[in-house]
C-alpha cells in the first residue's frame, strides 16, 4: 500500500517536471521566421499605429488627440494621498487639483485597510478653473485608525 502511493507521487513529479520543461523549452524558441530581420539589416522593425497611451510617437508620425478627451473632466485632474499624524490622530489626505479651465463637481469615495481596520470616507469637491489659483485645489482629511494600509479611492467627476 505504502509502496502504491510513493509510485503516484514520482508520477505526479514526473508529470510536473516534463510540463514545466515543456514551458521552458517553448519560451526559449526563437520567433517565426516572419517576425525576424536579418541581422546587420538597415530597415528597424515597423512601430504600431496605434500606441498605447504615454508611449512616445515615433518623429514624423502625426499627433492627434482624441476629441472625448477634450470633455473628460478625468483627464484636468491630478490626485495626491499621503498619511498625516498629528499627535495620536493620523489621518490620511486626498488632494484634488484641477488643471483645466472648467469649474469641476468631484464626489470622492475612500476606504483605507490598515492593520486595525478599516476607515470609510465620502466628500464632495467643488473644484474652480485652473486660472483661480487656490480654488483649484482641495484637499480632504479623514480620520483613519493607523497610518500605512491600502487606500482605495474613486471619484466621480462632472463639469459645471
Amino acid at each position: 500500500m505504502r509502496n502504491l502511493s510513493v509510485l503516484r507521487l514520482l508520477l505526479l513529479a514526473t508529470v510536473l517536471w516534463v510540463g514545466c520543461d515543456a514551458a521552458a523549452r517553448a519560451q526559449d524558441a526563437p520567433p517565426a521566421e516572419t517576425e525576424q530581420t536579418a541581422p546587420g539589416s538597415a530597415t528597424p522593425p515597423a512601430l504600431p499605429q496605434h500606441p498605447l497611451p504615454g508611449m512616445p510617437i515615433a518623429a514624423g508620425a502625426k499627433q492627434s488627440v482624441a476629441p472625448a478627451a477634450a470633455n473628460d473632466p478625468q483627464s484636468c485632474l491630478q490626485e495626491t494621498g499621503d498619511y498625516v499624524s498629528h499627535g495620536n490622530v493620523v489621518t490620511y489626505l486626498i488632494g484634488l487639483t484641477n488643471t483645466c479651465d472648467k469649474r469641476l463637481r468631484c464626489e470622492i469615495f475612500a476606504n483605507v485597510s490598515g492593520a486595525r481596520g478599516t476607515s470609510l470616507g465620502h466628500t464632495v469637491m467643488i473644484l474652480g478653473a485652473a486660472s483661480s489659483g487656490a480654488w483649484a485645489k482641495k484637499t480632504y482629511a479623514m480620520r483613519v485608525k493607523t497610518a500605512g494600509g491600502i487606500a482605495q479611492v474613486s471619484r466621480a467627476c462632472k463639469v459645471l
